[in-house]
């Protein structure tokens, strides 16, 4: 819980942000400067906070995974929270700003476009003001949601370059990067002892920067962390192909890394687009997967407690990869037995279902998941073999087989994968989660009745 801050102080630590940060004194710095000058002493504020929270080593934590998180502003919603918006107010007046023109400066966080972004925004708030110790993760997208604006009468729509804005609120952690990979080739491999081993080779490696977002709970009892990851090549110039006068060609590694992270949503009209959507999914999944597994063996030694010590909640399909992604971890890097692997998969993977709609749920080609991510596709066969054996033994109907099917017609069917790879299944309200029960989901159901969770049971 943070202690009386005077406006005295505030506007003190202000000022000095405003001339070690950008050289300038109050009178003379930008709204924009007094912004980001005053977030980062909120940040700094929360930093403390966050450090001298005691670990909870036998409690859940919970990992809240979605594509998008629609934040919006933190400036005001932070300093409420931590109860100081008195003073800063207060300390921004004593300046001789005008309080809610600094609020206004700061950029909307735009990394969603609609409800999905918000409902995970406020789940985060929600769990850091109920004392929940809970990560948020996404991606930090260069550009958010569009900005609209009139041109000779005719609404456009432009780039939302909101993290320049933001960097005040973005922490980088790279000593937390991992390396995720793709295309490549699978070669199998068999030890002395008999055991199968996946050599993976000729892949192209991107590194994922974690930045992270720290967000306050109402009275400041929790601070919690949304993770959003950056993508950056490990090679960021080719310096034979640039001495040979081939200066954009050099850089080409570097701008096909990056552009993971450019915009949210890119265009999926063509082969090009459902690529980078793919490869959006899986870098945002496998840097996730391998930031928690890494910490947890740092507290356990072991990942053969992790189901017991974490919760996966997936807001949507987005983010199903998780499943096979675990299943990876688990059994290529910790050396399990494929059916250990799937228990503690399937007893800490939880899936929200955001609509009713059978043609909206999301369908990836097969052929994509064979060149870009091939080990992944080997985990997703046997996943999908595994379950339709599963499905055809409860019914022995080929229409429910073909129905209930992961892999099927040469597409690879997320939300049956959500379905088959998790503990719970929940709608976003109690109506929706009944209509996924009785109709959308109804042979699924059947075979597993309590897998189908009322929202507000969840948890």
């Amino acid at each position: 819980m943070i202690g009386e801050i005077s406006r005295d102080e505030v506007r003190s630590s202000i000022e000095d942000k405003l001339c070690a940060h950008f050289s300038v004194t109050s009178a003379s710095a930008t709204d924009d400067q007094v912004f980001q000058a005053t977030a980062i002493v909120i940040n700094e504020i929360m930093s403390r906070l966050l450090a001298a929270e005691s670990p909870t080593k036998h409690e859940k934590e919970v990992h809240y995974m979605s594509m998008e998180f629609l934040m919006g502003r933190s400036l005001m919603k932070n300093a409420f929270n931590l109860g100081i918006s008195e003073a800063v107010t207060g300390a921004l007046e004593d300046l001789g700003r005008n309080a809610s023109d600094i609020f206004e400066a700061e950029p909307d966080a735009g990394l969603g476009n609609g409800g999905l972004g918000r409902l995970a925004a406020c789940y985060m708030d929600s769990m850091a003001t109920c004392g929940y110790e809970g990560t948020g993760y996404s991606i930090c997208y260069e550009l958010g949601i569009f900005r609209q604006k009139f041109e000779n009468g005719r609404q456009t729509e432009v780039a939302d370059n909101w993290r320049t804005a933001a960097e005040s609120w973005l922490i980088p952690r790279w000593e937390d990067a991992v390396e995720v990979r793709f295309g490549g080739h699978v070669a199998p491999h068999w030890d002395n002892m008999g055991h199968y081993h996946a050599e993976y080779t000729g892949y192209t490696a991107v590194i994922a920067v974690p930045r992270d977002m720290l967000i306050a709970g109402y009275g400041g009892h929790e601070i919690n962390t949304l993770r959003l990851w950056d993508a950056k090549s490990p090679n960021s110039l080719d310096m034979y192909l640039f001495s040979e006068g081939e200066y954009v060609k050099s850089m080409e590694q570097r701008t096909m890394a990056e552009v993971i992270t450019k915009v949210l949503y890119p265009p999926d009209e063509h082969v090009e687009g459902k690529i980078l959507r793919l490869k959006q999914q899986y870098f945002f999944v496998s840097a996730t997967m391998q930031s928690i597994t890494r910490k947890h063996i740092e507290v356990y030694g072991t990942l053969k407690n992790f189901h017991e010590k974490n919760v996966i909640q997936i807001n949507d399909t987005h983010p199903t990869l998780v499943i096979p992604e675990l299943m990876r971890i688990l059994v290529d890097d910790a050396g399990m037995s494929w059916d250990e692997a799937w228990n503690i998969t399937t007893h800490c993977v939880a899936y929200t279902n955001h609509t009713v709609l059978s043609e909206a749920l999301e369908v990836w080609p097969q052929q994509l998941f064979e060149t870009l991510l091939p080990r992944v596709w080997q985990i997703l066969q046997e996943i999908s073999r595994r379950w339709q054996q599963q499905v055809e033994e409860f019914y022995h109907d080929p229409a429910k087989t073909a129905k209930l099917a992961i892999i099927w017609d040469g597409g690879v069917r997320m939300a049956n994968l959500c379905i088959a790879g998790s503990m719970a299944v929940n709608g976003v309200s109690a109506l929706h989660s009944e209509i996924l029960r009785k109709d959308l989901f109804k042979d699924a159901c059947q075979m597993q009745p309590d897998k189908f969770k009322d929202r507000k049971s969840t948890r």
